[in-house]
This record gives structure tokens, C-alpha cells and sequence, in this order.
């Protein structure tokens, strides 16, 4: 596998980024990718940029350092009601949304119900591109609705080799999660929620867990830039023009 796409990744905008978006756009076209995304942090995270951070982001070319960028946000869900910290309005100014859970964002007793519903109902929202880290065992939660709910509604779930790699628990939960997307044929997203440039596109411990399940090349859709342009395209509007 060839990744084409990073589409999670944190800039100095979140406090515990360590590398500016010009430098996380270079390490993406060091990695050869096609296509990144920046999604710093939503404004429930206490290292958060100010909402101005993605009002602002019209000045922001569509191209850096060569490689076609997307500017999206990572949202938080608050509630086991899948509600996410930014509205309607303020989050029309991302062009890729990933909605996840964190502990400091939230205040309801994290049981694998409560936690199921909310990643359930976040899935119903029209604006959610992707269902982010799902596997962490912070947030313990019944993956078959989940995927069961995220192919209702056509979101993509990602696989995210940060948290395989440091989040206690997440690569013992990536067998069930992943091989029930193969089971149900949900697309996946391979990203590195990088927040340093030169983790941008290394994934090996994602390859791995996808290695062993056998999973479809089709579903893998990090592999073809093509493919996430075109849901960029038609859901958010964005033109990927040479002449820009």
C-alpha cells in the first residue's frame, strides 16, 4: 500500500502541535502524499486555536509545498448525544471534519452505551466526514452499531496510527473495529494525526493491523487521493483547480 492522503494532522495552532502548517505541508510532500489536511483542535479542547483560526483559513492557498491541502478541523464530540463544539455556521468555514472524542471535552460517564449512542448519532450529522480514533479504551464503546451506523450515513472511519502507536488500548481494539468494516464494507481513512512534520504519512503500525485482516484495497480509500477530492468536491464544494 501507497498512501496518497494524510488527512489528520495538528499545527502550532493546537498547543501541543510542534510544527507549522508550512512545515507539516512540506513533510507531507516529503512523504510523496497527493493530498493533507490541517484539523487542529475544535474549541472545546483547552489547547484549541480561536474560532478566527478557521474563519480565516479563505486566505490560505489550495496548494503548499506542492501538495493539494484541505482545511478542516478536528471537532469534538461533548455529550453521548453526538453533539460536536462547533455549529452549524462555524463549522462551514472547514472543508474535511473528523469528530472525536477526548477526555477533557467531556463530562458523561463514559460507558460502552452511552459512548456507542454517541458516536452513533454523530454519524447523523450531514457536516462529519470521518469518525476519528474509535478504538481508544478511554472511550469504550461496541463497535457494530457504530460501523453499522457510519455506513447508513456514509461516513469514513478512520485508522490512526498516533493512536495505535500511544493511546492505551487502541491496537487491541483494531482488530474487531477494522475487520467489522470489512465485514460491513465501510471505507476507512488511514491518517497519522501527526503533530510533528515528520510524522506526516508514516504509517506502519496502520498497514500492519490492515496487513493481518486481509482488509480490501477498495475500502482503503488514503490509497487514492482521487476519491477524497471527489467527496470534498460534492459535499463541501471544494474545486481542485491548477489554476488557482
Amino acid at each position: 500500500m501507497q498512501l496518497q492522503t494524510d488527512l489528520h494532522t495538528h499545527t502550532v495552532a493546537s498547543a501541543h502541535g510542534y510544527s507549522t502548517l508550512t512545515e507539516m505541508a512540506q513533510g507531507a510532500a516529503d512523504a510523496g502524499l497527493k493530498l493533507f489536511a490541517t484539523t487542529d483542535h475544535g474549541p472545546a479542547s483547552p489547547d484549541s486555536p480561536h474560532l478566527w483560526h478557521f474563519h480565516n483559513y479563505k486566505i490560505l492557498p489550495r496548494k503548499l509545498c506542492g501538495v493539494w491541502m484541505l482545511k478542516g478541523v478536528e471537532a469534538n464530540i461533548i455529550d453521548e448525544f453526538g453533539t460536536i463544539d462547533m455549529d452549524e455556521k462555524e463549522i462551514s468555514f472547514c472543508e474535511w471534519v473528523i469528530a472525536s472524542y477526548h477526555t477533557p471535552c467531556v463530562s458523561f460517564e463514559r460507558t460502552p452505551e452511552l459512548v456507542t449512542q454517541g458516536y452513533c448519532k454523530v454519524c447523523e450529522n450531514p457536516m462529519v466526514d470521518v469518525i476519528g480514533h474509535p478504538t481508544t479504551a478511554m472511550f469504550p464503546c461496541n463497535f457494530e452499531p457504530i460501523v453499522r451506523a457510519a455506513k447508513e450515513y456514509g461516513k469514513l472511519i478512520e485508522i490512526n496510527e498516533g493512536s495505535l502507536t500511544w493511546k492505551r488500548g487502541a491496537l487491541d481494539n483494531a482488530a474487531e473495529c477494522y475487520g467489522l468494516c470489512k465485514k460491513y464494507e465501510v471505507p476507512v481513512v488511514i491518517n497519522t494525526d501527526a503533530h510533528f512534520h515528520q510524522l506526516v504519512g508514516k504509517t506502519p503500525t496502520a498497514f500492519k493491523v490492515l496487513e493481518d485482516l486481509q482488509f480490501p484495497a477498495h475500502l482503503i480509500y488514503s490509497t487514492d487521493a482521487a476519491k477524497i477530492m471527489e467527496i470534498a468536491s460534492q459535499k463541501h464544494g471544494i474545486r481542485f483547480d491548477e489554476t488557482e
